[in-house]
């Protein structure tokens, strides 16, 4: 699907456009629509420029589609990218990776194409499953939440010139371009907290793990940013053996707070609830009983945004509901799209963060038990505290970095890509071994 034939994305505040995209909800083919859009802007992928007509030609390939796992309505969104070129020829220096950031406008666009985006979908006779090559590196990249693989379409380029490496991004099982399967959560007065957080990160680690076999990925560089951060860190705890080096973004969930872990779980999901957010009364949690009464409220704002959380009202629902006000250009236009698809893996958020995104099981006690190397990158203006980090990695045994990108927020590789990908290339090529 060359980006000269993609439609474009409704014009900002467009009403006929707006009302368009509500009155026909979001699909499969409009996500994967604005999906292409968006990563049609990439240097290497074809955009207003000689669009590659022969593959072999180019020195980077590149495809995305759909992964079946087991089981129902399981599929993983996938983007993989691969060198068709000697390595060697391939230089990676830090002048090297800004010039090719440089290179680029502000949207990471260039007018000359260098590679092939190929369009995939789960009815493709060709497979989206591409092992490593022997002595090949895969780095796989996994997004946040409410977000999707193509929020990385300004850092592909320098990530897919590092020698003898793959990258592969995914959206999480229920989230961005994946399918939706239920997302179900079942508690009562004697479930833990913590079985209740380990199911959770369950539907999304077991995903990934059976993606990983699907593959036929041995080890790899598990990069993941604030919420897939935190699952990435889940993984990396369930898998070691499979995690060569670990690489947390602007990770959501490492700050202990005791009143997070007190907090009432949400209640369990609508079967569907593609017309808009639930309109039940919750019932108490079991846990909720048995703690002290919160305090006072500061605002009726806190108020109302504490009850949606604890019902389970996200972002996602809102988008839902109120359709016309969500898609704009290219980037917009991608949120809204992954965003009003059918509810599944966003009713996790509220069972493993409490208001406030602190998390019920905070990885302040877990990051000790990490046994690979692992780095920490924050945007210097980032609402996520790195001092936690730092805290955290005085317990930790493994070699560990904590670096903070300048010019740059929690987005810190949409704020400043050069910057970020500059730190990612040291932390996967260079050797380390200090804390």
């Amino acid at each position: 699907m060359p980006s000269e034939t993609l439609p474009p994305a409704p014009e900002m505040f467009s009403r006929w456009g707006a009302f368009q995209t509500w009155w026909g909800r979001t699909n499969k083919e409009q996500v994967q629509i604005a999906e292409a859009r968006l990563l049609s802007r990439l240097q290497f992928f074809s955009f207003k420029g000689v669009a590659s007509t022969d593959a072999s030609n180019s020195l980077t390939q590149a495809r995305v589609g759909l992964v079946p796992l087991s089981g129902k309505n399981r599929l993983i969104n996938t983007l993989i990218i691969h060198q068709n070129s000697s390595p060697s020829a391939v230089d990676t220096s830090e002048a090297a990776v800004e010039s090719k950031d440089q290179q680029t406008d502000d949207q990471g666009r260039t007018p000359i194409a260098q590679t092939k985006l190929d369009i995939k979908t789960a009815t493709d006779n060709e497979s989206m499953i591409s092992p490593p090559a022997p002595g090949e590196r895969a780095i796989v990249v996994c997004h946040g939440y409410g977000a999707g693989l193509a929020f990385f379409f300004r850092n592909y380029l320098s990530l897919s010139q590092i020698p003898n490496s793959k990258v592969y991004a995914i959206d999480w099982l229920g989230m961005g371009g994946s399918s939706r399967p239920a997302f179900n959560f079942k508690h009562t007065s004697k479930t833990s907290i913590k079985d209740v957080v380990r199911d959770s990160e369950n539907f999304f680690i077991e995903g990934l793990e059976e993606w990983r076999q699907i593959q036929k990925i041995e080890k790899m560089v598990l990069v993941g940013h604030s919420l897939g951060g935190y699952l990435s860190t889940a993984y990396a705890l369930k898998y070691p053996e499979r995690v060569e080096k670990l690489i947390l973004v602007s990770p959501v969930g490492i700050p202990e707070n005791p009143e997070a872990q007190k907090a009432p779980l949400p209640e369990p999901p609508k079967e569907d609830d593609s017309t808009g957010p639930s309109q039940t009364t919750r019932p108490p949690s079991p846990q909720a009983s048995s703690t002290p009464n919160p305090p006072p409220v500061s605002s009726w704002v806190r108020k109302l945004a504490i009850g949606a959380w604890e019902r389970n009202i996200t972002p996602q629902s809102i988008m839902r509901f109120t359709g016309p006000f969500g898609p704009s250009l290219d980037l917009n236009n991608y949120i809204y799209h992954i965003s009003s698809k059918s509810g599944s893996g966003e009713y996790a958020l509220a069972t493993i963060l409490a208001p406030g995104a602190y998390a019920r099981w905070p990885l302040m006690d877990r990051l000790k038990d990490l046994t690979m190397p692992t780095a920490f990158l924050y945007g210097e203006s980032d609402w996520m505290d790195y001092r936690a980090a730092e805290k955290a990695r005085r317990s930790m045994t493994v070699p560990t970095v904590l670096m903070r990108i300048s010019d740059a927020g929690h987005h810190l590789y949409l704020d400043n890509p050069p910057a970020f990908d500059k730190a990612v290339l040291q932390v996967i090529t260079r050797p380390w071994d200090h804390k």
